[in-house]
């Protein structure tokens, strides 16, 4: 079984590593007084505490978002220690579970009928003449069915499983008091440029965990499971719908027994960049006019990397919408499912750029 208690806590560290960077000197954040010190300490002990007490620890949060300043970034921090062993465990075990179901639901499946319909979405990437209609009349029921055949939905192994709802139930109620500190933290604290205004959702942080552990029943190889362990390990750098993109496309190509692509968080950098231009500068292209940043290559050069395959996308909010867009699109279809072993996605705004390498 894949270990995961290795893995960097996501809910604290997307925060505070994707979304908060330190702030400028002509912005630096209110400082605490002594007392107020004193008082986010006896506070912060209270909350540990308070373990059993969900009502205590909600007036514990109420107190430090008064405080405000650096005390609800301190309480984040803390959040995201409990948090930690808690996601591990529930990764851990929902794994398990999902390989269970998997195993009862699917013992009668055909491996030669996966074969074939693997094939016919693989083969349309040979096609010189591809089209949108095509696509759409031969990938999509194909991979609706190997959806059927081989995903396990995590509704599925929740139903099947109750005992997870427990663990399930534990985390969200701990990751209220981490959404609210989270939520002042991005609001309030110091960020990069380009960053959300909103920190990710918690349950969306679950369901990310979720996904992870349905996707590994996919993988066929222990290189495969690492490279998607390795991924959670990364993701933190990245923003949030960024890395639900790369999820998501990883999972579009384990259903067709290709293997996942590796986070390259360089070619994420070089690609979020990009989207930036094409906003701030009105284009939307490959070519770019800004000096230095002329092609892909350039692009990822600059950030230190390497490319040799590049989509562009706007007008959708979320990674998974992105990948549907570029799936019914020839030329970016292909791309998605090339041979390609590392990949970088950046948004910015409604805007987005894939990568390749």
């Amino acid at each position: 079984m894949p270990t995961f208690t290795r893995l960097t806590p996501l809910a604290l560290t997307l925060v505070l590593l994707g979304a908060v960077c330190p702030a400028p000197a002509e912005e630096a954040p209110k400082s605490l007084t002594v007392k107020e010190r004193r008082a986010v300490n006896d506070l912060l002990s209270t909350f540990t505490r308070a373990r059993t007490d969900p009502d205590k620890q909600s007036k514990v949060v109420d107190e430090i978002l008064a405080i405000g300043g650096p005390a609800p970034a301190k309480l984040l921090a803390l959040i995201g220690q409990q948090l930690g062993p808690l996601q591990a465990r529930y990764r851990s075990a929902f794994y398990a579970a999902a390989k269970t179901v998997l195993r009862k639901r699917f013992v009668d499946r055909d491996p030669a009928e996966v074969d074939a319909l693997r094939q016919t979405v693989r083969n349309l990437g040979s096609s010189d003449n591809l089209s949108k209609d095509e696509i759409v009349a031969k990938g999509d029921p194909a991979m609706a069915k190997l959806g059927e055949m081989l995903w396990i939905d995590p509704e599925t192994v929740l139903k099947a499983e109750p005992a997870l709802l427990t663990q399930r139930t534990a985390l969200l109620d701990l990751g209220k008091h981490w959404q609210r500190a989270a939520d002042y933290v991005a609001k309030h604290g110091p960020k990069r440029p380009g960053a959300p205004d909103e920190a990710p959702r918690f349950e969306d942080l679950v369901k990310a965990d979720e996904m992870l552990a349905t996707s590994l029943t996919l993988a066929t190889s222990d290189r495969d499971r690492k490279a998607l362990i390795a991924n959670v390990d990364l993701e933190p750098r990245i923003e949030f719908e960024e890395a639900n993109g790369i999820r998501d496309l990883n999972r579009i190509r384990l259903l067709l027994g290709l293997k996942p692509l590796q986070i390259d968080v360089a070619l994420c950098e070089a690609a979020r960049d990009h989207s930036k231009d094409m906003v701030e500068k009105k284009f939307f292209a490959h070519d770019s006019p800004v000096p230095g940043k002329q092609t892909p290559w350039d692009r990822a050069k600059r950030f230190g990397t390497s490319a040799h395959a590049e989509n562009i996308a706007a007008g959708t909010k979320t990674g998974p919408d992105a990948n549907r867009m570029w799936f019914h699109s020839p030329g970016h279809h292909k791309n998605m499912l090339g041979g390609h072993g590392r990949i970088g996605i950046g948004r910015h705004g409604n805007t987005w750029t894939q990568m390749f390498g």
